[in-house]
């Protein structure tokens, strides 16, 4: 399958992030790593396009316990397949991890996720890294913010193309409107995390997290740099390039 986004009935935001080419020539390879908002919605018929015909293994969920609370278990856990919930909160004060210039922006507000979170982004990426559980999916609610900060790190780490890494980040603001509509009629009622995002926040703009991307890379040297500062594996991440990369 070399489709990178999938049409399902109970998810707005889904895609493979196969076929991403790399700065030395190779590509991301299709069918293992997939991106997404919340599955809480999925039909039976999303379920066993997942777990059949993509043949789908593991889960990591970056929503805070409140949220994975309030929507119960999705259709994927409770069609067996390995689940785990790592919370991703944004800490703008952040130390040195976010400058001043950033501060009140999306790209800011990225960086602020690398702060006092930092353990719990790295178990993520452990779990979204390990052959033996690929295939795997990400998400959050939208898909956009935790999800595109964990899955931009992850890309650039294996070296991925900044401009393909920023080009696959911006297909959300296609989606927005349906994810925000879904996102509501599921928490009618109830205050949104929404409303403590910068003014920008119902956008996914390709600049935002190649700004990402330069803060990240000027303190730690990149994605792969992030990782292994804070507790990743150099072996762990030789692993998951070879798994995932072409040639």
């Amino acid at each position: 399958m070399t489709e990178r986004v999938l049409t399902l009935q109970g998810a707005s935001n889904v895609r493979d992030l196969g076929g991403l080419s790399t700065v030395d020539d190779r590509q991301t390879r299709f069918g293992l790593l997939y991106r997404s908002d919340a599955p809480s919605e999925l039909t039976p018929a999303d379920v066993t396009e997942l777990t059949g015909a993509r043949g789908l293994r593991q889960i990591v969920d970056l929503r805070s316990v409140e949220e994975t609370e309030r929507d119960g278990l999705n259709p994927l856990q409770k069609a067996g397949l390995s689940y785990a919930n790592h919370p991703m909160s944004s800490d703008p004060g952040a130390g040195t991890v976010v400058p001043e210039l950033l501060r009140g922006s999306m790209s800011g507000h990225y960086l602020g996720y690398l702060g006092s979170g930092a353990e719990g982004v790295v178990r993520a990426a452990r779990l979204l890294t390990d052959p033996d559980r690929l295939p795997a999916l990400v998400h959050c609610a939208a898909g956009k913010d935790r999800t595109g900060t964990l899955v931009a790190i992850l890309l650039d780490a294996v070296g991925v193309r900044r401009d393909e890494i920023a080009a696959d980040y911006a297909m959300t603001d296609d989606n927005m409107d349906a994810i925000v509509d879904r996102y509501l009629r599921r928490n009618a009622g109830l205050p949104t995390r929404m409303s403590n995002l910068p003014d920008d926040s119902r956008h996914a703009r390709a600049q935002t997290i190649a700004e990402f991307l330069d803060q990240l890379t000027t303190v730690f040297g990149g994605g792969a740099g992030w990782l292994l500062a804070h507790g990743y594996a150099d072996a762990d991440l030789a692993r998951f390039r070879a798994a995932f990369l072409t040639g």
